[in-house]
């Protein structure tokens, strides 16, 4: 659970849409339900950051490798099919590698089972196909974890100061989940959502919790998931085990160099299910030793326990899409191009980039319902394109955005002035950024280096970017822009308006605290 630094806000998702998959669907297997394990795992900083034998963090430069093999050692005593992580700070794909499974970073997920970046997403989900041309849709989230509802409680704080900290910082920060996801499960798709939550359940803090537990003062009715049930989630642990008196099913704390010292333990990790999907059984994945722990692994690599579901679930047939593997490539990377089609004769994938009439590369699907398309790109000119699914009569029936770089480009972050009143709101714009689910921007007084200024070797620790003053995330965009205003602008060291100074503003990656490029420095002055 990050506390003191950048995980303090989930990133609320673009909605501005490419074009979105069809409806209908090619052929594709006969309707079968068929058994899902899914995962959610807060892995601690990146998962190399925890000592595991003194339990502080992890004082090596490069991290602790020792704490990501135990990551995975966890995820495969698990027996997860499907893993979303939350902190995973630039390591969704190393763990999957180290799994041999297929991996997200624009979402934080892995699975042992294909994953498709689905047009029309925009980062919100992607598609997992445990069976050859159905899907499940799977969503991750972080919420905020400052202030934290129980330690408010604990400290004194009246259920109604409670429940407006929580209205105000936890449920704003669902709402793109709330509103989208539905959705999919109404066209029969049926959709996942893990998170590390940040807030004890609705169905926890009852009057019988109430009367048997000391750190719970009375009985709250928390918003986030009483918002998320109101739209039709279902809390997958408390669907098997509906006494929380019985299986409190604990996930904060194993213990950690954050932890408190007299601590509020719950059940702030979950997941959620909407669709054709039944949870049969539900496990704590956590520390030897510990009363909710049902699958042990020691030594424990995190400062969260695991949850993993069973579900009986009955995937969708996959919509006709056309899916890009890498949003971002450099010229002469090869392009693999996922397509789902209707398998009729006639049928292509294009390349068209941005602002050209003529596509740059046609191959045919050769009829197929599904297959895997690879372009090759050292004589594409460098720029974004769409990646189309073109149809006998020549309609474009799907596409999906990429973004193709001369070799060796690096990334870019641009302001639009050089110069802003205070108060002013200021325009930040970048390029060929890495496109994780939790890259960020932040600005910095010019020059500012406080810690480990090598940004190379900075798995551990600040990295020299420790003292951001105001942040905001990039929605995961490879390329984009975003407005720091009194609107937009998260709290870090300080608050918006930033005063009078020279200023730059840094991109950083998925939570962490590696910068892979800074803005030219730019001045705020008085009116």
């Amino acid at each position: 659970m990050l506390r003191t630094w950048i995980g303090l806000a989930a990133a609320v998702l673009a909605a501005v849409a490419l074009a979105s998959a069809a409806p209908q669907s090619g052929r594709s297997a006969p309707s079968a339900s068929t058994t899902l394990k899914v995962m959610t795992f807060n892995i601690f900083y990146g998962g190399d950051e925890l000592n595991l034998q003194t339990r502080q963090f992890c004082k090596d430069p490069a991290g602790c490798p020792e704490t990501l093999d135990q990551v995975a050692a966890a995820i495969r005593a698990s027996g997860a099919d499907v893993v979303g992580l939350q902190e995973p700070t630039m390591n969704t794909r190393t763990i999957a590698e180290k799994l041999g499974w297929n991996y997200s970073e624009r979402t934080s997920y892995m699975s042992r089972f294909p994953i498709i970046d689905p047009p029309g997403a925009n980062g919100l989900y992607v598609f997992v196909e445990p069976v050859p041309g159905r899907v499940v849709a799977v969503a991750n989230v972080h919420l905020p974890s400052d202030p934290y509802g129980p330690y408010e409680a604990r400290d004194g704080a009246t259920r109604a100061q409670v429940l407006q900290l929580e209205n105000d910082l936890r449920v704003p920060a669902i709402q793109t989940e709330i509103h989208e996801l539905p959705k999919l499960a109404e066209d029969g798709i049926p959709v996942f959502l893990t998170g590390d939550f940040n807030s004890p359940s609705h169905l926890d803090w009852t009057p019988a919790v109430d009367a048997v537990r000391a750190d719970v003062p009375y009985p709250v009715v928390w918003p986030a998931s009483k918002a998320l049930a109101d739209a039709g989630f279902v809390d997958s642990f408390r669907s098997v085990y509906p006494n929380p008196v019985a299986r409190p099913g604990f996930t904060w704390t194993p213990g950690s160099p954050e932890g408190e010292k007299v601590e509020v333990h719950d059940r702030i990790d979950w997941v959620l299910s909407m669709g054709p999907a039944t949870a049969t059984a539900s496990s704590v994945v956590g520390e030897a030793g510990n009363p909710n722990t049902d699958i042990a692994v020691d030594p424990w690599p995190s400062d969260h326990r695991g949850v993993v579901s069973t579900f009986d679930v009955t995937p969708a047939p996959m919509p006709i899409l056309v899916a890009v593997e890498s949003r971002s490539l450099e010229q002469g990377q090869a392009l693999r191009v996922r397509f789902h089609a209707a398998g009729q004769a006639g049928e292509d994938v294009s390349l068209l980039r941005l602002g050209d009439a003529v596509p740059a590369a046609t191959k045919s699907t050769g009829g197929a319902v599904d297959g895997t398309l690879s372009f090759p790109t050292a004589d594409l000119h460098p720029g974004a394109y769409l990646a189309r699914l073109i149809d006998p009569g020549g309609e474009v029936i799907s596409q999906s955005r990429f973004w193709l770089y001369r070799p060796g480009a690096t990334t870019t972050v641009s302001t639009n002035k050089s110069r802003y009143r205070v108060g002013e709101p200021i325009r930040v714009s970048w390029k060929k950024a890495p496109g994780m689910k939790w890259d960020w921007l932040g600005i910095y007084k010019a020059g500012e280096s406080a810690d480990n200024p090598n940004n190379s070797t900075c798995s551990a620790g600040l990295c020299g970017n420790g003292h951001y003053l105001v942040y905001t995330y990039t929605n995961a965009a490879i390329q984009g822009s975003t407005t720091f205003s009194d609107a937009t602008a998260l709290v870090g060291w300080k608050t918006w308006p930033l005063g009078t100074g020279t200023y730059e503003i840094r991109l950083l990656m998925d939570d962490g605290y590696r910068s892979v490029a800074s803005s030219p420095r730019f001045k705020i002055v008085q009116p």
